[in-house]
């Protein structure tokens, strides 16, 4: 008898076919945070599937028209967005009407995640190098989006300057910075971001206790 489930090399042997289709990096990412068994808490999966359930449109699968988003006036958050991804030569992540169902139904928030992350750069207003990402890490493990972020937190405060000893002010204030948003806003992968394209970016962040005042 056939299994319905495919097996551990048939599935490994389709990442690197997704990893080699540029079009297909979504469903690439989400594959490989499957097999490593990547999980974010309960909670925050309740929250997703929450927002998922009462969405006119599919939030594991966004779909975004990046030269309408550039056509948007100036300040709104979409098109900092979309000039955001123009500038630094990002395709952003979409996850394909082919990708397996059964496998976005066990990870839908890093799912989510994994479509969203070039916004959280614009929201938390960092750039994509060390620093920046480190941010948004802060920011992710400060919400507690995983059952190991206080301890991953830790070791990036050791680790992060160790990596960039030359920036390490700079990578010390990005951690701080990206708790410190963690702490006012909610939890942002059960935000309906994808609606509020057409607000000032401003005006958003402000909505989301994401506005950097200093």
């Amino acid at each position: 008898m056939t299994s319905e489930t495919p097996s551990l090399w048939a599935r490994l042997r389709l990442l690197r076919t997704l990893r080699a289709d540029p079009s297909r990096i979504g469903d690439a990412s989400v594959l490989q945070s499957d097999l490593m068994g990547a999980r974010m808490r309960g909670e925050i999966r309740q929250q997703v599937e929450h927002l998922c359930a009462h969405s006119h449109c599919d939030r594991l699968r966004p779909r975004l028209d990046h030269e309408a988003l550039r056509r948007l006036p100036p300040g709104t958050f979409g098109r900092a967005y979309a000039e955001f991804c123009a500038a630094n030569r990002i395709m952003p992540a979409t996850i394909s009407d082919a990708f397996d169902d059964a496998t976005l139904r066990r990870n839908p928030a890093i799912a989510r995640y994994i479509c969203l992350h070039d916004m959280f750069h614009v929201l938390l207003g960092c750039d994509t190098s060390l620093p920046g990402e480190l941010r948004i890490t802060a920011f992710i493990m400060e919400q507690r989006w995983f059952a190991a972020g206080k301890l991953f937190l830790a070791l990036l405060h050791v680790l992060g300057p160790l990596a960039r000893p030359h920036q390490t002010r700079e990578v010390l204030r990005n951690l701080r910075l990206g708790r410190s948003l963690a702490r006012r806003a909610p939890m942002l992968l059960a935000e309906p971001l994808e609606d509020l394209l057409e607000l000032e970016l401003a005006d958003v962040q402000r909505r989301l206790g994401l506005l950097v005042t200093a």
